[in-house]
């Protein structure tokens, strides 16, 4: 499957492979946020836009257009542009996905901005001839800032109709005495870990979580059938305009 991203100029915004490392996940007892397989899998889940130059906002308050203050030394790269205290991105392509295919456009995942919150949209990128904008929106007055080299975008492909081809439906947990019994299996050992962490069990505070969701098996040692990713590294984009 290809993603076509037509460039807009010369020197658009750097779409990289969105990588694995949060700062944040640096902090904390033993970095214990790399060993939770799910957030690393969604840090990874996509393609980011870098910006090319600083860019600093402030936001007043004030329902106007006028009341965000954008400073960037790249022309329109961030601006004010739908009042309401949203900061508006540029998006230097038209990406072009394959019939049936969509963009999930988000900020980066699991990276956050104090006082600024991403959002989300889905763009129908399989019959689109233009381009979009990625939105921020000030939670309260204040000012934030992007590096160069920070992402401030990222982007996955998503299979377009399958929202509402699926019916949710809920049940009791026993009417599947199979998943009971496992999910019976997988409590009871978490609940013996913790309660040695809670005594100070030396073995239990130098590794306190259990592996069995990264090795994609279940409590019993079986391993899944279903297909388990540990680790996800997706492709760099290739520059064919040399």
């Amino acid at each position: 499957m290809m993603l076509d991203a037509f460039a807009l100029s010369e020197q658009p915004q750097p779409l990289v492979a969105a990588g694995v490392q949060r700062d944040w996940m640096e902090t904390g007892t033993a970095r214990h946020a790399h060993r939770c397989l799910p957030l690393t899998i969604a840090n990874a889940y996509g393609w980011q836009l870098l910006l090319p130059e600083d860019v600093t906002a402030s936001w007043n308050g004030g329902p106007g257009i006028a009341d965000v203050s954008v400073s960037c030394s790249r022309p329109h790269q961030a601006m004010s542009n739908f009042a309401n205290g949203i900061l508006t991105f540029d998006i230097g392509y038209i990406f072009r996905t394959p019939l049936d295919f969509h963009l999930l456009v988000t900020g980066p995942t699991n990276l956050f901005k104090d006082g600024i919150a991403a959002m989300t949209a889905v763009v129908e990128t399989d019959w689109l001839p233009y381009t979009f904008t990625m939105n921020y929106r000030f939670t309260r007055p204040g000012q934030v800032h992007w590096r160069a080299g920070e992402p401030y975008a990222q982007i996955c492909i998503v299979r377009a109709g399958v929202q509402q081809s699926v019916q949710p439906v809920i049940r009791r947990l026993e009417d599947d005495p199979k998943l009971a019994a496992e999910h019976a299996a997988w409590r009871e050992r978490r609940t013996r870990m913790r309660e040695r962490l809670a005594a100070g069990d030396p073995a239990a505070i130098q590794v306190p979580w259990d592996k069995d969701y990264f090795l994609g098996r279940y409590a019993d040692g079986r391993t899944t059938w279903a297909e388990h990713t540990s680790k996800l590294r997706l492709r760099a984009p290739i520059d064919q305009r040399r």
